[in-house]
């Protein structure tokens, strides 16, 4: 079994047919129905020594990095963060480490206006879970499902720059500090998801790849893609260092950029780009489009294969 078939078996089987549930299992969040006028979106992630960062990484980058994954869900959905609830298992408690963890996520508190009012902690294996709450206007959700046949494919920022920062951290060579940046202290792109509420017809983050991402955002919607593999955002240093090749398979099966990849109607383009860049500095690419089934990537206007590396929790 794979994650997805663990979140198929939990949704097959334990249908949610309450009246105020808007959207249950198998989306970056689920959304409630709390009053006429608001939704409340949930979203929840668990990381791992070993598995989602590396024994010798700072408690401040893992403290950042809890707070920042689960902002990208909250911002996938297009809404705004309001509360969190953190749950540490700690083999021991430390003093330092724990400041230094609070320290790292306490700026994305300010700037989000978050707060953190609740949890647990017990003595166990090292295991960090997070959940937080936010509000959307009723029905402005945006989801993985609702993308239509000619939408075009955009997505923020840089792809493959945190799988490039941890395999450099996992290696003896030179480090350039940008890319490992890149990895401990992601950006979770909150008000951009925000915005993109108005004009998203669907958006996941990319969290576990954006081969599989994508992948998940067409399945869920029935449709396919066409990707143009040099549309892609990456970052010239990474090229630089790496090569072609390694660079875009990085960019497309490299996990934990924790950009939005979303939908715009073809139709809403033009207002869609001016009005994003009268609002925010964040770099966009489009970089395909939505076609009614199959699934290409393009180079020079020749079919491009893709090698299946992403990234499965089993």
């Amino acid at each position: 079994m794979k994650e997805d078939d663990v979140i198929n078996l939990f949704r097959d089987l334990i249908p949610s047919d309450a009246q105020d549930v808007k959207l249950s299992i198998g989306d970056d969040g689920s959304v409630v129905e709390i009053d006429q006028e608001m939704e409340l979106v949930t979203v929840l992630d668990t990381m791992t020594v070993g598995t989602h960062y590396l024994p010798s990484a700072s408690s401040n980058s893992i403290g950042h990095r809890i707070f920042a994954v689960n902002l990208s869900d909250i911002a996938a959905m297009g809404a705004k963060p309001k509360w969190a609830h953190l749950s540490l298992s700690l083999p021991k408690l430390d003093k330092l480490w724990l400041e230094g963890f609070i320290e790292g996520f306490k700026p994305l508190l300010s700037e989000h206006g978050l707060s953190l009012i609740g949890g647990d902690t017990i003595r166990g294996p090292e295991m960090i879970s997070l959940s937080i709450q936010g509000v959307v206007k009723k029905d402005r959700y945006v989801t993985r499902v609702n993308a239509n046949n000619g939408d075009l494919i955009y997505v923020t920022g840089h792809l493959g720059s945190a799988a490039f920062g941890l395999h450099l951290l996992k290696s003896d060579r030179d480090k350039p500090e940008q890319f490992i940046h890149d990895f401990n202290f992601p950006t979770p792109r909150v008000n951009e998801g925000i915005f993109l509420s108005d004009f998203a017809s669907s958006m996941i983050d990319v969290s576990d790849g954006f081969e599989v991402d994508l992948l998940k955002l067409t399945k869920g919607s029935h449709l396919g893609f066409e990707v143009n593999i040099d549309q892609l955002p990456i970052k010239k240093e990474m090229f630089d260092c790496i090569g072609f090749n390694q660079s875009i398979s990085m960019a497309l099966s490299g996990g934990d950029d924790y950009e939005l990849c979303f939908t715009i109607p073809s139709k809403m383009k033009n207002t869609f780009e001016r009005k994003w860049h009268e609002r925010f500095k964040t770099k966009i690419s489009m970089v395909g489009m939505i076609v009614e089934s199959s699934n290409n990537y393009k180079y020079n206007d020749q079919n491009y294969t893709v090698e299946h590396e992403n990234f499965e929790h089993f």
